[in-house]
């Protein structure tokens, strides 16, 4: 079973269906697979909107956890980097066949590559659907 890669927050907002969580990076961040999904190496501070329906049980300077499923940052990191790799191989293949010139090749390869992390753009409001934050109320438990 995947484990939740979680980290501590503070409600700033609440609205119908999103709660807005300012998390601060921690010195753990650096190892995380998931730090690219995330992006807390980049900043100390980082506010995540998260999506829930029951955004009307949390409060404005409440304690949460903000979690992401580790499977998930895995798959965001082979979207990231593997099918991009895959791309850039590809048309660098490709165009390896077509013509002698080296420099096409490489061309042909960073061209590919550009063209996907463009349509990787395009498609992120459904991407986030599929990486999207979960939040859960701290429970001490003593």
């Amino acid at each position: 079973m995947p484990e939740k890669i979680t980290h501590e927050g503070v409600v700033i907002a609440v609205d119908k269906n999103l709660v807005t969580v300012k998390i601060e990076a921690a010195s753990a961040c650096g190892s995380c697979h998931a730090k690219g999904l995330c992006n807390m190496a980049e900043k100390t501070d980082k506010e995540i909107p998260v999506k829930t329906p029951h955004a009307s049980d949390y409060s404005v300077g409440e304690k949460v956890h903000v979690f992401l499923m580790s499977n998930t940052g895995l798959k965001a990191v082979g979207y990231a980097y593997g099918l991009s790799l895959g791309v850039g191989a590809q048309a660098f293949i490709i165009a390896s066949f077509l013509t002698r010139n080296q420099l096409v090749w490489a061309l042909s390869a960073l061209a590919a590559i550009a063209l996907y992390f463009i349509i990787l753009r395009l498609c992120a409001p459904r991407l986030n659907q599929k990486f999207s934050f979960g939040v859960e109320k701290i429970t001490d438990s003593l």
